[in-house]
């Protein structure tokens, strides 16, 4: 049943900002976060996580407006309630489709924004807007901190003009601008009248102030961060130079835009250290991404293991473990399980992604411990030229071997966690902090 205006995409379509007036909030802060997908499912998940968390730790009430498959529990997002999470459900009317994803490859079933028709658009936008009062009525938040510039942030600037919003962009949807342009219309009028964007690096920065017409005055990098109570240095290890096998960890959807399949290809080639076995450990499901194909791929290669999604607590276990952490993504919004498996005392062999160097402490390349790969040429946002591919698998591997044999040289600790120790969620809250309450003091 409608329970807004007529036609929500009309209404996106002729979005114009209004004068407001913001009254300064008493008491406990107020924040309503929305996540249109699964939490702790992918790094938006995970943010969003970090945040109610440290939310709660600063005194503040909150709720979250996420979307769920029909059937799945309701997530652990703590220390939020049962009765602090609003679900949109999908896979049931009025929105009998997969849930959608900020990438077209999910770990879990769902639709591509791409392939949505006109009625799915509205069908979403109506089941948001229904969940959206409802969520409200009785909270009233004093701050709405949204996920990612896209449909249900625009979506919220049009359903409470006279509330502050802060957005934070995690790339994704920078892709989908791309991906699915038909739906541009419907988000950036809205999008661009947000109070207070959090980037993820000058890089990020530059492309939503270009493509949303967002000022720098409203975009402020915050970086995104790791949980540094599971993410840390094993209590005891034997160092590389100890032990008989070194291991590779992946971590991410074990897809071909992930570089998965290459990476592959490049273990087939990486030069063993003497003396030394080697294994790859992949932590993540496919999705609809071509999964059980990359498993064919790596079928007869006996020190490849698919360890399939992991928690949080059970990825850090296996990193603490871990000798090196690769990443041969063709695109990332800020791959935090970087910094994540740094601060595990992993060596890291990783693309060189646009944004990568202005958020990592740039000794760590100097010093070796980082080694990027350089990116084939690429069609879209993250589609390979294939005349690109077999330099980049013979790139891969050289890195990989090259920390493999660093790896083994190891003989006691290496001191990388400290480097990274600023780059916690306590860190990254400090600022987010300091912007909610500069925007709960009042209007722009």
């Amino acid at each position: 049943m409608k329970t807004g205006p007529q036609n929500l995409s009309q209404a996106l379509l002729e979005f114009s900002p209004a004068s407001r007036f913001r009254k300064k909030t008493s008491g406990p802060l107020k924040i309503l976060h929305l996540l249109s997908q699964q939490p702790g499912k992918t790094g938006s998940g995970v943010y969003l996580q970090a945040m109610t968390v440290l939310g709660d730790r600063a005194g503040y009430r909150q709720r979250a407006v996420i979307g769920l498959p029909g059937d799945a529990p309701l997530p652990d997002v703590p220390p939020l309630a049962a009765d602090d999470l609003f679900a949109v459900r999908f896979d049931r009317p009025p929105v009998s489709f997969h849930i959608p994803g900020m990438s077209d490859i999910m770990p879990y079933p769902s639709t591509r924004f791409s392939t949505f028709t006109d009625a799915m658009r509205e069908d979403y936008l109506q089941a948001f807007w229904n969940i959206l009062n409802t969520a409200a009525k009785d909270f009233k938040p004093d701050i709405i901190h949204s996920h990612h510039l896209w449909l249900l942030t625009a979506l919220a600037r049009f359903r409470f003009p006279d509330t502050p919003i802060c957005v934070s962009s995690h790339g994704t949807e920078l892709r989908q601008l791309v991906n699915a342009p038909k739906l541009a219309p419907f988000v950036v009028p809205g999008c661009r009248d947000v109070d207070l964007v959090f980037a993820l690096h000058e890089d990020n920065k530059r492309q939503i102030m270009t493509a949303y017409g967002i000022p720098e005055n409203r975009n402020q990098i915050t970086g995104a961060g790791f949980r540094s109570d599971l993410f840390r240095p094993a209590d005891s290890c034997v160092p590389g130079f100890g032990r008989e096998e070194l291991t590779i960890v992946y971590a991410g959807k074990i897809s071909a835009p992930k570089g998965v399949p290459w990476l592959i290809q490049a273990m087939r080639r990486v030069r063993v250290p003497e003396g030394k076995k080697i294994r790859l450990l992949l932590a993540g499901s496919a999705g609809e991404g071509g999964g059980e194909e990359i498993r064919r791929q790596a079928a007869d290669l006996k020190n490849v293991v698919f360890l399939g999604a992991l928690t949080q607590t059970a990825l850090a276990d296996v990193l603490r473990e871990a000798d090196v952490f690769v990443l041969p993504s063709f695109f990332e919004g800020l791959p935090l399980v970087v910094v994540e498996s740094l601060a595990c005392e992993c060596r890291v062999v990783v693309t060189d992604l646009p944004g990568l160097d202005s958020w990592m402490p740039e000794d760590l390349c100097a010093d070796r411990v980082v080694e990027k790969v350089p990116l084939p040429r690429l069609v879209g946002p993250d589609t390979p030229i294939s005349e690109d591919l077999a330099r980049f698998v013979d790139d891969l591997s050289k890195a990989l071997s090259r920390q493999l044999e660093m790896a083994a040289a190891c003989k006691g600790e290496a001191g990388i966690a400290c480097r990274v120790a600023g780059l916690s969620w306590e860190g990254v809250f400090k600022k987010i902090q300091a912007a909610y309450l500069e925007l709960a003091g009042g209007f722009r």
